[in-house]
């Protein structure tokens, strides 16, 4: 894992993610966010699933949601394994009425 000089405290194990929580810390609205271990997963039929990032978010109402950080939002373009385990992820957030998406930048939260 690394850590951006300018921001220390944030762990993140791409250029992506960096992006993506340098863009967070820097919206009002996002409470909080942490980078989900590794330790965190979430078991499907294809694998084991791990979410990257559980965030809070307040202006009229309280959110508390996860999402998963990619270079891109099209399916074809990741790994099968790694597109069927995030589509099992997608199902396990929605049955515990937890808001999950892909997204790209932070602009999508």
């Amino acid at each position: 894992m690394s850590h951006n000089s300018s921001h220390e405290w944030i762990v993140y194990s791409s250029e992506i993610e960096r992006k993506f929580a340098e863009e967070l810390d820097t919206r009002p609205d996002i409470k909080l966010f942490i980078k989900l271990p590794d330790k965190f997963k979430v078991d499907t039929p294809v694998g084991q699933y791990i979410p990257d990032w559980a965030i809070v978010k307040h202006d009229d109402n309280t959110i508390y949601m996860v999402r998963e950080t990619k270079g891109t939002k099209d399916y074809l373009k990741l790994r099968t394994a790694e597109a069927d385990k995030i589509n099992c992820g997608r199902k396990h957030f929605e049955a515990l009425n937890v808001p999950f998406d892909v997204v790209v930048s932070a602009r999508e939260v």
